[in-house]
């Protein structure tokens, strides 16, 4: 076609025009898409450039933000030379605040980061909260403006000669024989020598690939007037629920909740809510500033987390998207490879650790990308590929007269979002699934839409009564869990977790207050699986009174310590005549297996699978776990002998 461009960029974000200003300055003609220049992530983002608190471990993403991070001076300085545009770029280091302490021998040296005691903490950066533990120094992190910076690429590509056209829907990429022939458009059908899909969270639309919209609301407020310190926050805090990052200008950008609710527009009072709580609570000066604005936007999610870069199905198609919490960070290095990949065919093991290809081959371990909100681990979610059936005349799990294939039941707690928290649920194979009545009532913070974010019509839901310190308590919030059941269409759902807890520290059950209520609800008509301390006769006790199951705990709940109540557990399970589940504790898979080689009938599983450093993949082998340990002890392990035992027949050996 006349007059067409070699190189047509589908995207006006700062990652599409980055790439665009990276070609035009090679000499290639390029055409950049925009719907809304303005709707771009970049525009909604905090700035931050943070591979290090961020609490990414050792791996190709990893190394990809460093190499990014590393090349931000320069950037910076030939942009602003080239649009005389300040890009608000201020290396001011990064403390990650903690209100617990590191456990004993934990090294984040590699990351670039040091720990820093209370009292140094809050000489780096002084107001921080007198609760925090320590904090993590990261002194080669910091950040830039979002805005000033789109705003920048975008003049620098303009006056390099990039055409940029604002205002067009792309409908679809129309394909034939391995290869973009042409784009639809709200402005007709346009053609190029190659193509590049930079469209974020909307990239989805226009092609098959696992990206899909987070969203995350944001608020901004100002040192007010007047104020006896201009400059009261001179460092980037980020915090396990928080991040605050204060500018030059007196404004502080607070930042943001994690919502998989598609692309709902709209603030709400429990994002607001959560943002500011968590704000004040680790810097207590921001209690009495005003706040300046608040907006949202919509972070492109793969489920890894990681972003999608380099050669796609089609022969002259490339991807650059997915970039999650990191779009600005990776700004130059996704520019500089996606430009290598485009001009020279140039790859590398790092470029390929991104491919699209690693979504459609087996599970692998090679992209390990936690967040502090977030890591995942790529696997089909689809019911036939992931759920863990019985195996051969192995009987299913009964529960008050219902069936289950699986024997492992998770949690939906301590995730990072709702979209790890489904991913990692489909990987496990779990078939019930645990869901904190108050919380989902109350739209407590990381929980709001909770209810809404599975299907209900697949998984059996198994409401508990978490935060119930009494048996009265308990009682009230069973019967919420039962109505909410119903409203999500299991009107025969009678089922509840009971847990009374009074204990704050170690959240152990109080044995009183659990057979209490456990009474008055089975007399209405609950099934109760109530959780409980590996106590024999208080197991006997709930089963008389007509439990459907006893959830002995293995350890303290979330601690990881495995099973630390053996002895007690395989005396509960020796004695009823009720399923029993072992919860809470379990950290490992080898520990899952070990419960289920023990006898018990199934597991419930939170922690261990949500804030592993790969929920999803841990999820699998959780679900693995469980299973395998059912097989061997049904099968029967070996005598243990204080002798050995040859493998091999001495019958017809060979003698002299």
């Amino acid at each position: 076609m006349a007059g067409a461009s070699d190189v047509l960029i589908v995207g006006g974000g700062v990652i599409g025009l980055a790439i665009a200003l990276k070609l035009r300055q090679r000499s290639v003609s390029v055409t950049v898409m925009s719907r809304d220049f303005a709707e771009a992530a970049s525009h909604a983002a905090a700035g931050m450039l943070a591979p290090g608190a961020e609490h990414l471990p050792p791996g190709p993403l990893l190394e990809l933000c460093q190499h990014s991070l590393y090349r931000y001076p320069d950037w910076v300085r030939k942009l602003e030379s080239l649009t005389g545009q300040d890009i608000g770029y201020w290396p001011s280091g990064i403390l990650a605040p903690q209100f617990t302490r590191p456990a004993e021998g934990h090294d984040r040296a590699s990351a670039h980061g040091r720990w820093l005691e209370p009292e140094i903490a809050r000489h780096y950066q002084p107001g921080l909260s007198e609760a925090i533990a320590g904090a993590w120094w990261y002194p080669e992190e910091g950040q830039v403006d979002p805005q000033a910076l789109s705003q920048a690429v975008r003049a620098a590509a303009l006056d390099a000669g990039v055409e940029i056209q604002e205002g067009v829907t792309v409908h679809g990429l129309v394909q034939q024989n391995g290869r973009v022939q042409q784009v639809q458009t709200s402005v007709g059908d346009l053609q190029a020598g190659h193509y590049i899909l930079a469209t974020g969270a909307w990239s989805n639309a226009l092609l098959p690939i696992p990206v899909s919209p987070l969203k995350g609301q944001m608020a901004a407020i100002q040192v007010p007037p007047h104020h006896p310190d201009p400059l009261p926050l001179q460092r980037v805090l980020f915090g396990d629920n928080i991040y605050i990052v204060p500018r030059r200008s007196g404004r502080i950008v607070l930042g943001a909740t994690c919502e998989a609710v598609g692309f709902t527009p709209g603030i709400t009072v429990a994002g607001l809510a959560h943002l500011f709580h968590e704000a004040a609570t680790l810097f207590p000066r921001l209690e009495t500033f005003p706040v300046q604005e608040t907006w949202w936007g919509f972070r492109p999610l793969t489920p890894d987390q990681a972003p999608i870069l380099g050669p796609s199905a089609c022969d002259n198609l490339t991807l650059a998207t997915g970039h999650h919490r990191n779009g600005i960070l990776l700004m130059p290095i996704t520019a500089e490879m996606v430009a290598d990949w485009v001009l020279d065919k140039k790859s590398s093991s790092l470029l390929e650790s991104f491919s699209w290809q690693r979504f459609e081959r087996p599970a692998s371990p090679s992209l390990p990308v936690p967040l502090p909100q977030q890591p995942m681990q790529v696997l089909d979610p689809s019911p036939s590929a992931l759920e863990i059936t019985p195996t051969p005349e192995d009987a299913p799990l009964v529960i008050a007269g219902r069936e289950f294939r699986s024997r492992l039941m998770t949690g939906t707690g301590k995730y990072a979002n709702f979209e790890t928290m489904r991913q990692a649920i489909a990987a496990s194979g779990s078939e019930i699934v645990t869901v904190a009545v108050r919380r989902v009532q109350t739209n407590a913070p990381g929980h709001e839409g909770l209810a809404e974010a599975l299907d209900w019509s697949r998984i059996w839901m198994l409401p508990n009564t978490a935060g119930c310190k009494t048996a009265e308590e308990a009682i009230r919030v069973a019967r919420l869990g039962r109505e909410m059941a119903k409203l999500l269409g299991q009107e025969d759902n009678h089922f509840v977790k009971l847990e009374v807890i009074p204990d704050a520290k170690y959240l152990l059950p109080d044995p009183i207050g659990t057979l209490q209520a456990a009474e008055q609800l089975v007399k209405e008509g609950f099934a109760v699986l109530p959780y409980v301390n590996a106590d024999p006769i208080l197991a006997q006790r709930l089963e008389a009174v007509g439990c459907a199951t006893v959830m002995p705990l293995g350890s303290p709940i979330g601690s990881g310590q495995g099973i630390r109540n053996a002895a007690n557990i395989r005396i509960i399970i020796e004695n009823a005549t009720i399923p029993v589940v072992v919860d809470a504790g379990i950290g490992t898979p080898s520990e899952a297996a070990a419960a289920m080689e023990m006898g018990a009938d199934a597991l419930l599983i939170n922690t261990a699978i949500a804030k592993a450093q790969n929920p999803v993949l841990m999820g699998h082998a959780m679900g693995l776990a469980t299973t395998a340990g059912r097989l061997a002890y049904r099968s029967g392990r070996i005598p243990i002998q204080s002798h050995a035992s040859a493998s091999s027949p001495l019958a017809g050996r060979i003698t002299e």
